[in-house]
């Protein structure tokens, strides 16, 4: 499955790129952290694929510098929306998830964690991944910075693990190293991967324009 990510800084802008993105991708991702002013009932109705919801802190590689109850809020809202996924990251606090988690109705859960200055040791990638489950989450992701190709490994190795736990993943490696991880993670059983709309849209790097990966995609598996 692709998601493709909509960066957009309104919702006209957004509707334009979300009829080019219903052709083409699986699921859509509206980063609200890139946009000025946003409907979401608007955007959530324009579409029939499903819709992940997501405010991505500076912190987690995003542009979002809001403070954690107007992230909640976000949140709440897209959830109010009848938004399908909703991008929890792992670094809001505790309290404020639970909160979260409560009242998430029929949305799904995406406990999130990026981790940007690079890729750790096995054993604390398995680590995250065992106390991310443990929130009670619909799906786990994890992403890392890849300063080589053997990083790729270490992050692939997460989805057999989350398998044997019973846990939906999300797993692969950012940057131009972590391209193959890109590609490789739903062959392994990877809940999704990402790739943008066009050259230039990506959401983080390493990203593949959609046309591009649905092609390599298909080679692989013809």
């Amino acid at each position: 499955m692709i998601c493709t990510p909509i960066m957009a800084r309104n919702n006209a802008e957004a509707l334009i790129k979300l009829a080019k993105a219903e052709v083409l991708a699986d699921m859509i991702e509206i980063r609200l952290d890139v946009m000025e002013t946003f409907d979401l009932e608007e955007i959530i109705r324009a579409v029939s694929k499903p819709i992940m919801v997501t405010y991505r802190s500076r912190g987690q590689g995003g542009e979002g510098s809001a403070h954690y109850g107007t992230r909640i809020r976000y949140l709440v809202n897209a959830i109010e929306a009848g938004a399908d996924f909703v991008d929890v990251e792992f670094s809001l606090p505790s309290e404020l998830r639970h909160e979260l988690f409560q009242m998430h109705g029929a949305s799904r859960l995406i406990i999130s964690n990026h981790q940007l200055n690079g890729t750790p040791s096995r054993e604390k990638l398995e680590g995250l991944l065992r106390k991310m489950a443990a929130t009670g989450a619909d799906i786990v992701k994890i992403v890392t910075q890849a300063g080589a190709l053997q990083d790729n490994l270490r992050v692939l190795g997460l989805i057999p693990l989350a398998k044997n736990l019973g846990i939906k993943i999300i797993a692969f490696c950012m940057g131009p190293m972590g391209r193959i991880s890109r590609i490789a993670s739903p062959f392994m059983g990877g809940y999704l991967t990402f790739a943008s709309l066009e050259t230039g849209e990506e959401s983080a790097s390493g990203q593949i324009p959609i046309r591009e990966m649905k092609q390599i995609l298909d080679i692989i598996a013809s």
